[in-house]
């Protein structure tokens, strides 16, 4: 099966995405711009690296691991999680929703979508998208971060 950002990934030097990775159902929330006419409204399903592609090219991206990375769309396990996540952020970047999202959305991951990879202590987890996924279809608005 082909990912979504296949000629991308295709171009590092290293597997991507891991081994480790597998086609789970899953519970997630992710941020998101809850207003259809916020300017960013369009990147609620796009990884960093396709919203951005330059970015790439600086300190967070210099390994092609990171840049794998950079082609998965980040998600959390519980609504709590993400909420503490974002609250995180916001300490060191007021504007942080400007940029991430406004909102939290909940939705289903399955199997179909993509792989996954494990989560880690604070509940996130990375998915890389299979060609076919639609996922905005998937989540709604459970929660407004502003």
């Amino acid at each position: 099966m082909y990912f979504k950002y296949q000629k991308y990934i295709e171009a590092l030097s290293v597997q991507c995405p891991p081994s480790d990775y597998t086609p789970q159902k899953r519970v997630a929330f992710r941020f998101i711009f809850g207003d259809v006419n916020h300017k960013n409204y369009k990147n609620n399903f796009f990884p960093v690296l396709r919203i951005k592609p330059t970015r790439k090219n600086g300190r967070r991206f210099k390994k092609d691991s990171s840049k794998c990375q950079g082609y998965a769309l980040s998600f959390f396990d519980t609504l709590e999680n993400a909420r503490n996540r974002y609250a995180e952020l916001k300490k060191d970047n007021p504007n942080i929703s400007e940029y991430i999202g406004t909102h939290i959305a909940k939705g289903i991951i399955e199997k179909e979508d993509g792989v996954v990879s494990k989560i880690d202590k604070k509940g996130h987890f990375s998915l890389h998208e299979f060609e076919e996924a639609d996922l905005e279809k998937k989540f709604r608005v459970v929660y407004s971060l502003e």
